[in-house]
Parts: C-alpha cells; sequence; structure tokens
C-alpha cells in the first residue's frame, strides 16, 4: 500500500510549504521491459490552487521474482537468480548521497515508498528534457569524461564477491544467449541472414568458448565503483543544464573492472537502433580517450582500461547483440532494420573480441 502524500512532496518539491494540490494527473512511461527489477515508470504531475505546476516521476523497483520474463531463464537457475539480483540498487544509491564529479549528478529523491511485498515506489525530481538529445562524438566524450572521474574517485581493491558480471555471463550468456546462437535455424531466419556475414556464427562461437578464460583475465584488473548501467538514455542531459548529466537507473553497484561503464555507453544507442554499425569505430575510440581523461583528472591510472573496457563489452553484450528473442514477430520493415543495424554490432562486437589476447 502506497504511503506517499503527494501535498506533503508537492510542497517540498516547490519549497511552498502552504502549497495545496488542485489538479493531478497519472500518465505511464515507457520503460525497457526486460530489466527485472522494473516494475513501473509513470509521471504524476498537475497544478496548485496558486498556479504553480509540478511533477515527479515515479518508478516502481521489484524483486526479480516479479519480473514477467523471469520464465526466459532455465528453470533450474530461476530461484538462484532471484535470490541474489540486487533489484533495491536504485533505492540504495539515490538515498547514499555519494559524491560525484562535476557535470553529473543524480535526480533528486523526494520518497522512499516500501510497498511491501518486496516491491518500491521512488518518487524523483522529474527532470525535464528537450526530449532525445543528440549524441555526437562531443556528447559521447564528455559523458566518457565524467564517467572516468567517477571511476577515479572510487578505486576497488579487487572484483567484489556480490552478484556482478560472472553471475551475469553465467545466467544470461551461457545458459541463454550461447545455446539460442548455436540454433541453425536463427542463421537461416530472413530477419538475420541477408545481414550476418558467413563467418559471424563461428566467430561467436568461437568467443563462447573463450568466455572462461575472459572472465578471469577480468579479475586480474584494476577495479572501481561505477554507474553500471550507463547508456545514453540513462543519462540525461536537461534543459537547463546542457552541459551537465543526470544519472539515473544505476546498475550493479559491486566493484566492476575500469572501464566498465564505457560498454553500455557505446552499445546503448545501438541496441535501440539509432547508431549505424559504421558509426561504431568512432564512439568507440572517442569514449575510451575521454575516460582515460577522466581517470587522469582525478590522478589515476590508467593501465588496464582498453582489457577491463573491451573484455567486459564484449562479454555483456556480444552474445545478446543479435535480439533472437524478436525472431518470432512478424516480419516488418521496422523490425528488419533493426535486426540489420544489431547484426551489424554483432559484428563489431566480435572482432573486438577476438582481439583480445588469448
Amino acid at each position: 500500500m502506497s504511503h506517499a502524500d503527494p501535498t506533503t512532496l508537492v510542497r517540498q518539491a516547490l519549497d511552498l510549504p502552504g502549497a495545496e494540490i488542485a489538479t493531478t494527473r497519472t500518465q505511464p512511461l515507457a520503460h525497457v521491459p526486460g530489466t527485472p527489477s522494473t516494475g513501473s515508470l509513470r509521471r504524476v504531475s498537475g497544478t496548485t490552487t496558486c498556479g504553480r505546476a509540478w511533477s515527479f516521476v515515479v518508478k516502481r523497483i521489484q524483486s526479480a521474482r516479479h519480473w514477467p520474463h523471469l520464465h526466459l531463464l532455465p528453470e533450474d537457475a530461476r530461484d538462484g537468480f532471484v535470490a541474489i539480483f540486487p533489484w533495491r540498487i536504485e533505492a540504495d544509491v539515490y538515498a547514499s548521497g555519494r559524491r560525484l564529479p562535476p557535470g553529473l549528478r543524480m535526480p533528486r529523491l523526494y520518497l522512499l515508498d516500501d510497498l511491501g511485498d518486496d516491491r518500491i515506489d521512488l518518487w524523483l525530481e522529474d527532470v525535464r528534457t528537450s526530449g532525445p538529445a543528440e549524441w555526437d562524438l562531443a556528447r559521447y566524450a564528455a559523458a566518457a569524461r565524467v564517467l572516468g572521474r567517477l571511476a577515479g574517485m572510487y578505486p576497488a581493491a579487487g572484483p567484489g564477491t556480490g552478484p556482478g558480471l560472472r553471475v551475469y555471463v553465467t545466467n544470461r550468456v551461457m545458459a541463454g544467449a550461447v545455446p539460442a546462437l548455436r540454433d541453425p535455424s536463427v542463421w537461416r531466419h530472413p530477419l538475420v541472414e541477408p545481414h550476418a556475414d558467413p563467418l559471424l556464427r563461428m566467430d561467436l562461437d568461437r568467443l563462447a568458448h573463450r568466455v572462461p578464460g575472459l572472465l578471469a583475465a577480468l579479475d586480474a584488473l584494476p577495479h572501481t565503483m561505477a554507474h553500471g548501467d550507463a547508456s545514453p538514455e540513462n543519462l540525461l542531459v536537461p534543459v537547463s543544464r546542457p552541459d551537465e548529466f543526470v544519472a539515473i537507473d544505476w546498475g550493479w553497484q559491486e566493484p566492476v573492472p575500469v572501464g566498465f561503464d564505457l560498454g553500455q555507453l557505446l552499445v546503448g544507442r545501438a541496441h535501440e537502433g539509432r547508431l549505424e554499425p559504421g558509426e561504431l569505430p568512432a564512439v568507440h575510440r572517442a569514449v575510451q580517450e575521454a575516460y582515460a581523461l577522466g581517470l587522469a583528472d582525478e590522478g589515476a591510472p590508467a593501465g588496464g582500461l582498453a582489457s577491463g573496457y573491451v573484455t567486459s563489452l564484449v562479454l555483456r553484450s556480444a552474445f545478446t547483440a543479435i535480439p533472437v528473442e524478436r525472431l518470432g514477430e512478424p516480419v516488418t520493415a521496422e523490425l528488419a532494420e533493426l535486426f540489420r543495424k544489431r547484426v551489424g554490432l554483432a559484428r563489431f562486437l566480435a572482432d573486438l573480441g577476438l582481439g583480445l589476447p588469448s
């Protein structure tokens, strides 16, 4: 049951102790349905009796046992996944008051409303943007630099002991994505076959056999704390401060290999079909160079950056680049275009992975 008192929250947000609500509107917001911890996302807005507009984004986070796609995991892996999935991360991060580098901040948290049954509503600042931000190389570089500074501010002694990349690779990649990619029918499908070169299937399979060694190589690299899911859609650019990023949807808060955040920064818009495969090399170079500058801003060494970035990127995204879960949908021009770009992403990531030391 909700414990939110909108009047109290409006007074706090507007800094108007006597404000009274005149109108209220609740609007569902689009969100990525595949994220296990996201139950819903909505905007609650309205006006006061004195004519002031107010607005909150209310995000419901939940245990993975409420995730509608839990059935996609192997049956014997589901209970373990639910037990270790850190669904409370965002609540903990927003409430932490963590110091962030200049140019990066979190949305303001107005209320953490524990609903019971492993569900929480987060009443957050509604960060006003001018719509989807233009992500040119300069913006990619600016984001990478603040992420590098974030990593430089929070070095870690080594890999964490909780759920993280290794668990994700074991469950999502090796138990789910890799077996799917080994199905010959995937490569004959009209959404895949026209765009996949003859060697892509073999190259991804070669990479799959190298996964244990790649994970071991990551353990030996420098580790830091990070955002954990720093895709462009999670780095909002506010209208009032276009030189600033507001970081939402924080991910893993276990120590990660240096450069980890660059992976999602690179592939986020590619997953949405908003980045051409031919644009990937330039973005790849730009973010790595800028992240190194961010580390230097904090006096942190850049040793291991290239390996940490590329290895974690390949492990996390190469085998899931082709959205095989959508192969059962009707073939449309829009879906075919998405697959063209996603197969191109898989080719780019496979090439990066094959270039890693054995």
